[in-house]
């Protein structure tokens, strides 16, 4: 079988000028040629269990204020820094960079993901750096519009980005795939990217540097993942090094349960499982509660490799099947050291989904903000 790498097609500037990992996908190759990576082998075979009694509600009552008070300690220290995903490849908005779009009074994903901070700043006295991660399908379009926008009034330290890597598509014979355009089709691996990009970077050298020791992160669609210092003293308090978000499991307007990423315990192991990774036969809708994506991470502990899986997506593009390599943030929390011990241990916080503190509003499609851009409106306004 033909190396895919060694198609002369391919643009090898473009592929090392975003980091392009030759040996690993090469060493995935190999075991693509195996039969021992493919779509099947991502599906989980242990038994799996539901996370319930391990899940803590976050409440805003006056029971509550330890939480809350350990949050304003950690921003007024300057100890916060804000993640927003805006990697992907630019699909599913139009060929438009979604963080660019407008959501509503001329204002952006990005400028709304700012203001937030801007507002924090003013209420804790103390600078928060927003940090964006891009991809090479999003970098160019996203650092024009900070610009244009003069930064969103936030000084040059204060918002910082990196890149995640590149790789290739391929067909389901293992083949490079070529586009309608007969060129190499490119993709984003993952947001499982986080890891390694933001420490390859320096971004997070910086950020401890300047005493940044908690990381708030979360996609660049989800506007209600804002700065909550009840939801950070939580993850301050718990003394873990990851916390998810996770919040209620609902049926959508068609009937089907909510799908995605859930906590659960594989073989007895508390982590968070992506979606896709449920077998067929899995009733999703025996997990309670699903993943936002929100997170909170400690710096230190990531300042480390976080060795993730990648799994075999498959993908429609230009109407045909097309196969990539990718990995997911969420399942640090399935990293295992020697001793068999969590690597990130978990600390799972249920959110409110909706309302005035509400914290899960995802948009992937135009049609998605037409519906909801009222309700946006009012929950950041």
């Amino acid at each position: 079988m033909t190396n895919p790498l060694d198609d002369p097609r391919l643009d090898w500037k473009l592929l090392d000028r975003f980091g392009f990992d030759r040996l690993r996908f090469e060493r995935d190759f190999d075991r693509m040629k195996r039969g021992a990576l493919d779509q099947a082998s991502a599906t989980i075979t242990g038994t799996i269990a539901p996370a319930v009694d391990e899940v803590t509600e976050v409440k805003y009552d006056g029971n509550h204020a330890r939480f809350r008070e350990a949050g304003e300690a950690a921003l007024r220290a300057g100890e916060v820094a804000v993640v927003v995903l805006n990697g992907g490849m630019a699909t599913r908005f139009g060929g438009v960079v979604k963080g660019v779009v407008e959501v509503f009074d001329g204002l952006s994903f990005i400028a709304l993901k700012a203001r937030d901070v801007r507002r924090a700043h003013d209420a804790y006295g103390c600078a928060i750096p927003l940090v964006l991660m891009n991809s090479f399908a999003t970098d160019e379009a996203t650092r024009a519009h900070v610009d244009a926008n003069e930064r969103f009034g936030l000084a040059e330290e204060d918002l910082l980005y990196f890149t995640q890597t590149i790789s290739v598509r391929l067909n389901e014979d293992l083949s490079l795939f070529i586009g309608d355009d007969g060129e190499p089709s490119y993709h984003a691996p993952g947001h499982g990217d986080f890891f390694g990009c933001i420490r390859s970077s320096g971004v997070l050298e910086k950020l401890r540097d300047r005493g940044v020791k908690y990381l708030l992160f979360s996609n660049v669609d989800n506007l209600g993942a804002t700065i909550d210092p009840t939801v950070i003293g939580h993850h301050v308090l718990s003394s873990c090094p990851m916390t998810a978000e996770v919040t209620e499991k609902r049926r959508t307007a068609s009937g089907a349960w909510d799908k995605g990423g859930a906590p659960a315990h594989v073989d007895g192991f508390l982590q968070l499982v992506e979606g896709f990774r449920f077998p067929p036969d899995f009733a999703q809708e025996t997990l309670p509660d699903f993943s936002t994506n929100n997170m909170m991470f400690t710096a230190e502990a990531i300042d480390r490799p976080v060795d993730l899986k990648r799994h075999v997506v498959k993908k429609t593009v230009d109407d045909r099947p097309a196969l990539q390599l990718e990995s997911i943030t969420c399942e640090a929390s399935a990293v295992k050291d020697d001793e068999g011990e969590a690597v990130l241990p978990l600390n799972l916080l249920r959110v409110p989904r909706e309302g005035d503190r509400g914290r899960f509003f995802p948009v992937k499609e135009p049609a998605d903000l037409d519906a909801m851009r009222d309700v946006l409106k009012k929950r950041l306004g």
